[in-house]
């Protein structure tokens, strides 16, 4: 029997998964379970955890015992107070102080997050470690089981990209939530580089998935189309030193390079206009880039407002579209190319799942 290279890493992928110790992982979490793992990794010998970040409370607030609100209060914190992090999933913080030792606030609750002295690692990173395929119709779960509900379906041959795979079952940030896609499902299973030095020409350094909806609705339609049409735009090869700019590139966002009227995300709300859905291709790519902090130089990006874009973790989301005139604050995603290689920016829209990898080289 001949095997191709992908179904033999998918096997070796799954016959660790299904060995691996169990980790519990509630129907309802963010994630938590998951990222608290990657957070503890570094905890000293008394089981403290390090901590990378501070960042200032903006509103008075109860410590958390749990990801939850409804969950005990360890304490209070007050408005302008600052606390230290040592890790986070979708909505949550994981913070620790002497007094309460480990406790949860949520994501939106805080400003000024500042990495600590030898931390370089940007605040909102958290690595999508595999790229795969689906190779039949399958179901995003609510829980690493099939009988869990589904959060959404997903036809054959839609490319995505995951945390983690835990005891056979892909861990897939969706949205502010997780899902769980059952690794039998999945075909053409790619590692990300664990770094750089060692990826090969074409091999993906960095990948970030975002989801959107598939109403059939005109505005809808049209948001689909144009994330379609800016992703067209921006996958390119990028050379050594060479600078980004998102809305030179993409823009001007005009029936006549192909955008349609969509809803626009203004302000917390949504209007009409034209090149709506663009905002989601700069915040898919902003995210798959803040994992390549080692060569990637953000130069500008600017989020949409206090509640960020739903589709993505909170904080980490990058709007486009309107330069800076006098007077108008400048919506628009620009980064240098830092490597001594090209990369290469690899997109995939479809089925509701946009896919972008950041390949080392040109392809």
């Amino acid at each position: 029997m001949r095997y191709t290279l992908s179904s033999l890493i998918l096997f070796l992928a799954l016959m660790l998964c299904l060995c691996a110790p169990s980790c519990a992982l509630a129907a309802d979490d963010y994630g938590t379970a998951v990222c608290m793992e990657d957070a503890l990794a570094s905890a000293d010998a008394n089981g403290n955890p390090k901590i990378l970040y501070t960042a200032i409370t903006s509103v008075s607030l109860n410590k958390r015992s749990e990801p939850d609100p409804n969950s005990a209060s360890l304490g209070t914190l007050s408005e302008k107070q600052t606390v230290q992090i040592f890790g986070f999933d979708q909505t949550w913080l994981f913070c620790w102080d002497e007094t309460a030792g480990i406790y949860y606030i949520k994501r939106s609750n805080v400003t000024d997050v500042t990495p600590v002295a030898g931390n370089d690692v940007p605040y909102g990173v958290i690595p999508n470690r595999y790229v795969a395929v689906t190779a039949r119709d399958t179901s995003l779960r609510a829980a690493p089981s099939a009988d869990a509900a589904e959060i959404e379906a997903y036809p054959a041959d839609t490319r995505m990209s995951f945390w983690h795979i835990v005891d056979g079952w892909a861990v897939v940030p969706y949205k502010r939530i997780v899902g769980y896609i059952y690794v039998g499902d999945l075909k053409e299973l790619t590692p990300v580089a664990p770094d750089v030095d060692y990826a090969q020409d074409g091999d993906i350094i960095a990948a970030f998935t975002t989801f959107y909806s598939r109403k059939q609705t005109e505005l809808n339609i049209g948001r689909m189309e144009n994330i379609r049409v800016g992703c067209g735009y921006i996958s390119h090869s990028y050379e050594p030193g060479e600078e980004f700019d998102f809305n030179a590139i993409a823009g001007p966002y005009r029936r006549s390079r192909g955008y349609l009227p969509s809803p626009v995300l203004v302000d917390g709300g949504t209007v009409a206009g034209s090149g709506g859905g663009t905002c989601q291709v700069s915040t898919t790519l902003y995210n798959a880039l803040l994992q390549l902090y080692d060569g990637i130089t953000i130069l500008y990006r600017h989020a949409h407002g206090p509640g960020g874009a739903s589709y993505a973790p909170h904080g980490v989301d990058a709007a486009v579209g309107r330069n800076g005139e006098k007077g108008v604050i400048e919506l628009n995603l620009e980064f240098r190319n830092e490597y001594s290689f090209p990369i290469t920016i690899d997109s995939t829209v479809q089925n509701g799942s946009l896919c972008i990898c950041i390949r080392k080289g040109r392809t």
